[in-house]
């Protein structure tokens, strides 16, 4: 049953310079929107990096989901692990 559960779930950790909002939870989705329009992360997603704005849906399971409201932040997606990192600002890092 446990090699299941990962094939139908992904890890998640979403941190902020406040802290971890979300740590290394196992979740069934995220939702989110980059330059090019909103999109899904699902388990086995292909490995990517990209910017992200405006929201952040985390669900939870096929019907529990959480809306978060963000500026920007960055996710990268990686076998099945998915880290997000709000509040980052590239000016800021020069």
């Amino acid at each position: 049953m446990a090699n299941k559960k990962l094939n139908e779930t992904i890890t998640l950790t979403i941190r902020s310079r406040q802290g971890a909002t979300y740590e290394k939870q196992e979740v069934f989705a995220v939702t989110s929107q980059n330059l090019k329009g909103p999109f899904d992360v699902l388990p086995k997603h292909e490995n990517f990096i990209s910017i992200i704005k405006n929201k952040l849906i985390v669900h939870k399971t096929r019907k529990d989901k959480e809306e978060i409201k963000i500026d920007t932040g960055i996710i990268k997606v990686n076998d099945n692990i998915v880290n997000i990192f709000l509040g980052l600002h590239p000016e800021e890092q020069a």
